[in-house]
């Protein structure tokens, strides 16, 4: 369409893995973003079988059945509830399961439960406190997501629409007037489509990132 040519071909493979990247660094956006929504869940249950009286190793034990039965084995908060809990049946520390669940998710939260728990162990195990205000604080933050969220749905719909309109009108006018755009592909055509093309691509990706920034990720 942008080159009446079958040597526009050669831009498939770099396009193709501009838009594979940014699916999968969008992929794992919401990844991260649903581990988060669950690893509250997690918390939640993990207090509830504290304030039960049992210890920190057999209440993880118990938030990772209960995962299974929010969730299901699917949820990514189960298959990481079960490997904690592994983790636990091997002596392995709570301090250390977390952190290592940090690196993996990519959650800063996972980095902060490992300094929880080892203050909290040191000051003779009363994690209750610190677990409370980090689940409201996990709240509070998911809440101001979705508040972003709607607030810029609009927008987010206005950019993807605004970046169809300049192929939806080449191709339009092609179909329909091909006289009109043909000065496009004479003369300057092997300099002039090329950087209309980039110019355009260039656009698209500013405009994710702006809108990737505007959510705060």
């Amino acid at each position: 369409m942008f080159f009446r040519s079958i040597r526009g071909l050669w831009l498939i493979p770099p396009v193709s893995y501009l838009v594979l990247r940014t699916g999968l660094r969008k992929k794992a956006i919401r990844g991260r973003q649903r581990m988060a929504v669950q690893l509250r869940d997690y918390l939640l249950s993990l207090t509830a079988f504290l304030r039960a009286g049992y210890a920190l190793e057999n209440a993880m034990t118990g938030a990772e059945r209960e995962m299974r039965t929010m969730h299901g084995e699917g949820g990514l908060i189960t298959a990481e509830a079960a490997r904690m809990s592994r983790g636990i049946r091997l002596r392995e520390t709570p301090e250390q399961l977390w952190r290592a669940f940090g690196e993996r998710c990519g959650l800063r939260e996972g980095e902060q439960l490992a300094r929880i728990f080892a203050v909290a162990k040191r000051q003779g195990g009363d994690y209750m406190p610190v677990l409370r205000a980090m689940v409201r604080s996990m709240e509070a933050s998911q809440s101001v997501r979705r508040e972003i969220d709607t607030l810029l749905a609009g927008q987010r719909l206005e950019f993807y629409i605004m970046c169809l309109i300049p192929a939806g009108i080449l191709f339009y006018l092609n179909m329909t007037a091909p006289e009109l755009t043909a000065v496009l592909y004479r003369g300057s055509s092997p300099w002039l489509m090329p950087l209309i093309i980039f110019a355009y691509g260039g656009s698209v990706l500013l405009g994710d990132r702006i809108l990737e920034s505007a959510y705060g990720r």
